[in-house]
């Protein structure tokens, strides 16, 4: 008998090399385009006469394509890729490396935020509380320099930051101390630890680790932690390590993660209601509300302070930014008080949040409810949604890519136009491209979703194949 091994391998394995090898081309690319950034310019010669934000814009939308492509074709093959190990490392290992190529850049181009959050942490390093006292207070004068204080936004008012972001900027000032490099390597290092808690997510809901793409290769994750240092990345490893305890079945260890996370930017909040079942809500409510009041603690001699600069961004049209519906709304009542409208978009999603809240949740759809309410925080921002706010539902679409939402994770960073626009107003085109594909897709989802084919037997095996995708 014959008992030779075939010469050749198994199919399946064959179908993965051209995976395996687009991927790596795509990983490649983009790498390039991470790792020269805005030195392309050198020999690109459109870019000769643009502004530091349309060459950014342009390499977003080239790497928007490349990791549209990629998600794609991982999406499409899932069945073949299965759990592949060796995909999951290819993919990790070029997400890690299109973030280190980005720490060393001074993030200024994009936003300064990272220089407050920097001085934050050097004013409580001196024994003084962040909330009584602007950095233009003389107070504080003895603290100014000549590297962080002058690229400090709105010297004149005091912090923004609630206590968890407080607590997280002590720290690492504690760590790196005024080194700008430094304090978006504690960034990337936890947004690297959110990949692997995601990844790991995603398997214990019954998903495939590889989806982990959606969120390990997203430019606007990638540029808005690495490159200018968003305290996102803190907030949504926190959310995402909330996801993991939730489906460990570690429902109160979930809460107080949330509780963590909303402590560091408020709005995850709202995303208690998605992961309190009925039986655990009184008992989470009780857990979020006494972390957030032990956070706060150290903080309270600020007294009436303690809210910073919070009243005023959402009570002055001045700092609105990017409200694709709210705009609407105005433009349609002229007269409309603009913080009027701020309030009664707060009451719209609570009430949304009650209505999940007292909805029976069984636990393959929390991750669904959580992105329903993290859209609806993003249409309904009550003040301005800046670029990386909505990093807040790219986790998410791991698990239900939405189409509608991973379009406008890539259209709405030409939102930064409106900082080279004339006098400095969001052109009427910007908030078109970024809202119109985003409204229509959802409504098209909605409507598909809703047509009436239950019956069928193609029906019963959409829906089924729907659930898994």
């Amino acid at each position: 008998m014959d008992t030779a091994k075939p010469n050749h391998k198994p199919s399946g394995i064959i179908n993965l090399r051209p995976v395996y090898a687009a991927i790596v081309v795509l990983g490649v690319t983009s790498g390039v385009i991470y790792l020269f950034n805005f030195r392309l310019v050198q020999w690109v010669p459109e870019f000769s006469n643009k502004t530091d934000i349309h060459v950014y814009v342009s390499l977003f939308v080239y790497l928007s394509v490349l990791y549209l492509t990629g998600v794609v074709l991982i999406l499409k093959n899932i069945s073949t890729i299965g759990r592949s190990k060796i995909l999951l490392a290819i993919i990790l290992l070029f997400a890690v490396a299109f973030r280190l190529s980005l720490i060393p850049l001074d993030p200024a181009v994009l936003s300064k935020d990272m220089y407050r959050f920097i001085w934050d942490g050097r004013v409580q390093q001196n024994g003084i509380n962040p909330y009584r006292y602007a950095p233009a207070a003389e107070e504080l004068k003895n603290l100014r320099d000549e590297q962080i204080y002058p690229n400090i936004n709105r010297k004149e008012y005091p912090t923004l930051y609630p206590a968890g972001a407080q607590i997280f900027f002590r720290i690492s000032y504690a760590l790196v101390g005024d080194n700008v490099p430094g304090f978006k390597s504690l960034l990337v290092f936890i947004d690297i630890l959110t990949l692997l808690v995601l990844a790991a997510a995603l398997k214990t809901f019954g998903f495939e680790a590889n989806r982990v793409i959606l969120y390990a290769w997203n430019p606007l994750v990638i540029f808005e932690i690495a490159y200018s240092g968003h305290l996102d990345g803190l907030m949504v490893f926190l959310v995402v390590a909330a996801l993991l305890l939730y489906a460990l079945h570690k429902k109160m260890p979930a809460v107080f993660m949330l509780a963590l996370s909303s402590a560091v930017k408020l709005y995850p909040a709202l995303l208690l209601a998605a992961i309190l079942n009925r039986g655990a809500r009184v008992k989470g409510i009780l857990l979020f509300s006494f972390t957030l009041a032990l956070l706060y603690l150290p903080y309270l001699k600020a007294g009436g302070k303690i809210s910073g600069f919070l009243p005023i961004y959402l009570k002055s049209p001045y700092e609105s930014f990017n409200i694709g519906l709210k705009y609407l709304i105005m433009r349609l009542f002229p007269g409309l008080d603009y913080y009027l409208l701020s309030q009664l978009f707060m009451v719209a999603l609570g009430a949304a949040g009650l209505i999940i809240f007292f909805k029976s949740k069984p636990d393959d759809r929390v991750v669904r409810y959580a992105l329903i309410l993290a859209g609806l925080l993003m249409i309904m921002m009550p003040a301005s949604l800046h670029p990386w706010y909505v990093i807040l539902v790219i986790p998410f679409l791991a698990f239900y890519p939405s189409p509608a939402w991973l379009i406008f994770s890539c259209t709405v960073t030409l939102s930064y136009l409106k900082y080279v626009s004339a006098r400095g107003i969001m052109p009427t085109w910007v908030l078109l491209a970024e809202y119109l594909p985003l409204l229509a897709l959802l409504a098209a989802g909605w409507i598909y979703r809703k047509y009436d084919w239950r019956e069928s037997s193609q029906g019963n095996i959409f829906r089924a194949q729907a659930r898994r995708f």
